[in-house]
């Protein structure tokens, strides 16, 4: 089924803006010039919702209210649609949904996914915006972005390549190396050439960073690392939430 509601916090976008204001008390958000993260954690009614802030770091702002689980959020490519997914809760068969989040007029788009399509396991953007891949445990699709209908689609051999490309975490401005869970746990980096370097033995959820960096969690806290010489850094957040995870970057 798909319908449009009115999300459940206020998204404005001002061309104008010459930064990102997030204004807990109206749930307003204005996206400027400034670079954001996404990202998933457990508010103080113990649901999993989403949680935007200044790449910064600084005040963290709750993005939706909701009573069910949502998780993989994923912002476009240029930032102004955020996709995730929803569910009741999560157990296998519990019943889910592909949602696009318009950061422009604060509208959602719902797909809701077939009975027994499987877990979520990755969720990703092709380069122009204008399809979304979705990886569950029963395989890959393709939906196209709105305004587009929106039909899963999926994914044949000749199109998988697309579908890892769109799914992965590539790094560097001509997106050379690719960020990876290491088999035996922490953070790697695969080279052009096949190579694997282990950057964060207690990392988990690498994102994109950028063009010149590349995130991850430890534990509760977003650790920052350049991808030339320089040490890590910390994003110092105020009032996060419980167990932030699964995070998405826009910025340059």
């Amino acid at each position: 089924m798909r319908r449009w509601t009115r999300a459940a916090v206020t998204v404005t976008v001002l061309a104008a803006a010459t930064a990102c204001s997030f204004t807990p008390l109206t749930n307003r958000v204005e996206l400027g010039s400034d670079d954001f993260v996404v990202f998933v954690g457990e508010g103080v009614d113990g649901n999993t919702d989403l949680f935007v802030s200044l790449s910064s770091g600084g005040s963290v702002t709750q993005l939706t209210y909701t009573g069910s689980v949502e998780m993989l959020p994923r912002l476009s490519p240029d930032g102004g649609v955020l996709a995730f997914f929803r569910s009741r809760d999560t157990t296998a068969g519990s019943p889910r949904a592909l949602i696009v989040m318009n950061l422009l007029s604060a509208s959602e788009r719902r797909l809701d996914l077939p009975d027994g399509s499987g877990i979520p396991t990755a969720l990703g953007w092709n380069a122009d915006g204008t399809a979304i891949y979705l990886r569950l445990s029963t395989g890959t699709w393709r939906v196209a972005a709105p305004p587009a209908p929106q039909e899963m689609i999926a994914v044949t051999a000749s199109e998988l390549v697309a579908a890892d490309t769109a799914l992965g975490t590539w790094l560097g401005a001509a997106r050379f190396a690719e960020a990876v869970a290491c088999p035996g746990g922490g953070v790697c980096v695969t080279g052009p050439r096949g190579d694997t370097t282990e950057i964060a033995p207690q990392g988990a959820g690498p994102l994109r960073w950028g063009a010149d960096s590349i995130a991850w969690f430890e534990g509760d806290n977003l650790i920052v690392r350049g991808l030339g010489p320089g040490s890590a850094r910390r994003v110092m957040w105020r009032r996060a939430p419980a167990n932030p995870r699964e995070a998405s970057y826009a910025g340059r």
